[in-house]
């Protein structure tokens, strides 16, 4: 490396703003979305004859900046969270670095230009994370922002930077079950389904699939690392940037993009990224740990971190001289990242010596030229006063953040219906797909109907087999609760995170997710019940009238509703599987107690009464009992001797088995209307435990 003196950054321009924004009025916002959709409208779909330009006219240029940011910590005091709080909350308990600063930033500034990809480093603890969260407006609950966010000079809120923007996450969640296309067309249509045709969706589709080198694998189921192999992590990182180019946003955030993958693949990842800041004029910004030489070399700009401060923000070489001029050369052979976060890290037993090193970094690039000349590109120019006091200030963006967030309503891209088609169409695809879903449950029905209907084959009414028949009818209702109920529980918490992420990244609402998920599940649990209790009704002969078998049916798909409906209040209620596993029975098990199998309503204490009430195996076992018993008019072999020999009651008729249990005839109807309600009831408490669950996610 040449000793040479620090070399003057490049002056920020601004002069390349296509879309004019005047000072930042609440009104503001809505030219800015005028100007930048009715753009993008007309230039994303160009005629066949300029189909080789791709997307690459389509983003008009942003720039991002923040000055004068400071982050602190909102300090909470856990004894003080109610029992509400405690099972809903989403906070992160787990024992992380310990900060010993008040100040998680401390006056942070820097710009991010289009065309360019800016990466953002430092060591553990440094604020990258917390920066990108304020850059992006996202998970700021736990933090007390001030500073300043813009976009072309002006100052932004939540909902126009995540219209102006995309965020790629350092995971990647997606359907294990649905092919590359697939998934893209049904981002597309969430994305795009107010403005574009169906065949401009397609068409964009295309592109970004040839932009991105997906069109080879189109076909190939995405898969899972637990499930079925599918793609690569590099292809699925590009599926990633993908999803969220197909409306070819200005600005693109990503967060740790080459996490989890080798040296080669993280280095493809980074090429992309820097292809669609070229190509594009994309604005692209991101966190990364460790990035290896070669993937250094492809960032554009660096923002080094520390203790919450700007380090340096500039060209890889820029930091080179600055490095070396603060006494601090790069080593002949060494990977500059390592360097540099190397001589910023805070290493244990020398917190004091590190801290004072990094400070005297931090201070030195604050004042030099290069810091200065940046600082003031990122504040822009000073506004008026007469603009000023009509415009939002910086910090009354982040006053506002909270309340904007409960009252804001989300503009969502597509229409309810849209949303309600593309999520039931998934949903049907992955339970048709997946192994461990429809066929798994059809097995099980028929093993379990097939059990039940060999031991208790065409079964004979008499004293001898009263019991048994009611034992039949009681596993009938039990059985359509736990075959069904913990496989709902396990699927759709493993769903739960795919679900947060495509609601909070403005796909889709929470009601059309919520009645789409449901619409696809019902046919399978009509079908399924359907099924087991045609087998067992059939081959044991219990009541084998026309009438008897359809009431039998209903009953059993009912019964399996209201298992269904409480797992997914569990499953709503505790988000995650081992939780919600836990707790089930805890819900389940009283309410099978008083079932009216085990004891009879005369003989529950009155103060476990309510429960009774509650419990739908009662209203299926009674509802099962007067369709098998009520036109008994006799049942042979009630003898003395018989009574004798069994030492258990003698039934003339089915009135008095009936009459054994505290079950009456009148309650026929009755009950098929409380299940029917039960499963609304559940399924409505259910929604609004989702609707909670993600309020208080935001």
């Amino acid at each position: 490396m040449s000793k040479k003196s620090v070399s003057t950054l490049p002056p920020f321009q601004n002069d390349h703003v296509e879309v004019n924004v005047n000072e930042f009025e609440p009104k503001a916002q809505y030219v800015l979305d005028e100007h930048l959709l009715s753009f993008m409208h007309k230039q994303s779909f160009c005629s066949d004859a300029h189909r080789t330009l791709s997307t690459v006219t389509v983003v008009p240029s942003m720039t991002l900046s923040w000055h004068n940011v400071v982050a602190k910590p909102v300090t909470k005091d856990s004894s003080s969270k109610s029992l509400f709080d405690r099972f809903f909350s989403f906070e992160d308990t787990s024992d992380g670095p310990s900060l010993h600063r008040e100040k998680i930033l401390d006056n942070v500034f820097g710009v991010a230009e289009p065309g360019e990809v800016l990466a953002l480093m430092g060591s553990s603890g440094a604020g990258k994370t917390s920066l990108m969260n304020i850059l992006t407006h996202r998970n700021l609950s736990t933090l007390n922002v001030t500073g300043a966010v813009k976009i072309n000079g002006q100052p932004v809120d939540k909902n126009l930077m995540r219209k102006v923007s995309a965020y790629v996450e350092q995971d990647d969640l997606f359907v294990a079950t649905m092919t590359v296309k697939e998934h893209l067309n049904f981002v597309s249509v969430l994305k795009m389904g107010k403005t574009h045709s169906e065949n401009e969706q397609r068409r964009r589709v295309r592109m970004v699939m040839d932009d991105l080198e997906l069109h080879r694998c189109q076909d190939t189921l995405i898969g899972s690392p637990k499930g079925n192999k599918g793609l690569s992590g590099g292809e699925k990182k590009r599926l990633a940037f993908a999803s969220e180019i197909l409306t070819s946003p200005p600005i693109l955030f990503c967060d740790e993009p080459t996490s989890g993958l080798d040296a080669f693949l993280a280095q493809q990842v980074v090429q992309v990224l820097k292809k669609l800041a070229q190509k594009k004029g994309m604005t692209i910004v991101l966190t990364i740990h460790q990035p290896s030489s070669q993937v250094f070399q492809l960032f554009d700009k660096v923002c080094l971190l520390s203790e919450g401060r700007t380090v340096f923000l500039g060209t890889g070489e820029q930091a080179e001289d600055f490095w070396f001029k603060m006494g601090f050369p790069l080593p002949v052979n060494y990977n500059p990242a390592d360097h540099f976060i190397a001589t910023l890290a805070i290493m244990k037993n020398q917190e004091e010596e590190c801290r004072k090193r990094a400070y005297e970094l931090c201070d030195a690039f604050a004042d030099c030229q290069d810091g200065q000349e940046l600082f003031h590109a990122a504040v822009g120019p000073t506004r008026s006063a007469t603009s000023t006091s009509s415009a939002c200030s910086d910090d009354d963006i982040w006053r506002g953040n909270e309340k904007a967030k409960l009252r804001a309503v989300q503009k969502y891209k597509s229409t309810w219906c849209q949303q309600l088609k593309a999520i039931t169409q998934r949903s049907f695809l992955t339970y048709y797909r997946e192994p461990m879903l429809l066929p798994v449950r059809l097995f099980q029905a028929l093993l379990v109907a097939t059990t039940f209907s060999v031991i208790n084959f065409q079964i004979n009414i008499k004293q001898e087999t009263v019991m048994n028949i009611n034992g039949l009818l009681f596993l009938t209702i039990t059985s359509m609760n736990f075959l069904f109920q913990f496989a709902v529980v396990e699927y759709f918490c493993s769903e739960l995170p795919i679900f947060l992420r495509e609601h909070f990244g403005g796909l889709y609402r929470i009601d059309s997710y919520f009645i789409a998920k449901n619409l696809a599940e019902l046919p399978q649990y009509i079908f399924l019940p359907a099924l087991f209790t045609t087998i067992v009704y059939w081959m044991t002969g219990i009541s084998a009238s026309v009438s008897g078998y359809f009431v039998y049916v209903l009953v059993a798909i009912l019964a399996a509703n209201v298992g269904i409906s409480i797992g997914y209040l569990v499953s709503c209620i505790f988000g995650t599987l081992p939780v919600a596993i836990a707790m089930l029975p805890i819900f389940v098990i009283p309410l099978l107690a008083f079932g009216g199998f085990y004891m009879t309503s005369d003989s529950i204490p009155a103060y476990f009464q309510w429960l009774r009430y509650l419990s739908y195996f009662n209203y299926g076992f009674e509802t099962l009992a007067i369709n098998e018993w009520s036109a008994i008019d006799h049942i042979p072999g009630c003898t003395n001797a018989t009574l004798e020999m069994t030492g258990r009651p003698c039934y003339n008729n089915g009135a008095e088995v009936l009459e054994s249990f505290s079950f009456s005839e009148a309650n026929f109807y009755r009950n098929i209307g409380i299940l029917f309600a039960m499963i609304v009831v559940f399924r409505t408490l259910a929604y609004i435990a989702l609707y909670v669950r993600t309020s208080l996610r935001r």
